[in-house]
Parts: structure tokens; C-alpha cells; sequence
């Protein structure tokens, strides 16, 4: 079994999610985004540091070189 590299992203469903999340947030706000994320199952404290946290945020899922096929 592989282990992810610190900093990357062992399950793109939730990397798209939060994604998904933060466009919401643009047009929807935060409490709409937070809840869109908790429902797909995004960790609380991942919710928590996209959107306290936006400086801590890894490249985009769409970015990352790792989910380039």
C-alpha cells in the first residue's frame, strides 16, 4: 500500500468537495459552504482551516500534478 507524501491528498473526493465548498462560498457564503463540505464528509477541522485558514490551503485538486491523468 502506498502512503501519501505529507501535503498530499489521500482522497480526491473530499479534495473535489472542498473545492466545490469554496466556489460556493463566493456565491453562497460560509455557512452554506461549511455545510456543503460537512456533508460530503469533509473532516471539521479541514472546513475549519479552508475557510480561517486560506494561506494554509494546498494547490487547488484541478492544480495538483497527482490528479492529472
Amino acid at each position: 500500500m502506498n502512503n501519501p507524501e505529507p501535503g498530499s491528498r489521500p482522497d480526491r473526493s473530499k479534495a473535489i468537495a472542498v473545492e466545490a465548498g469554496l466556489d460556493l462560498l463566493k456565491t453562497e457564503g460560509r455557512a452554506a459552504a461549511a455545510a456543503f463540505m460537512e456533508d460530503a464528509g469533509v473532516p471539521l477541522a479541514v472546513i475549519a482551516r479552508v475557510l480561517n485558514e486560506p494561506d494554509r490551503r494546498r494547490l487547488p485538486a484541478r492544480a495538483d500534478p497527482q490528479y492529472n491523468d
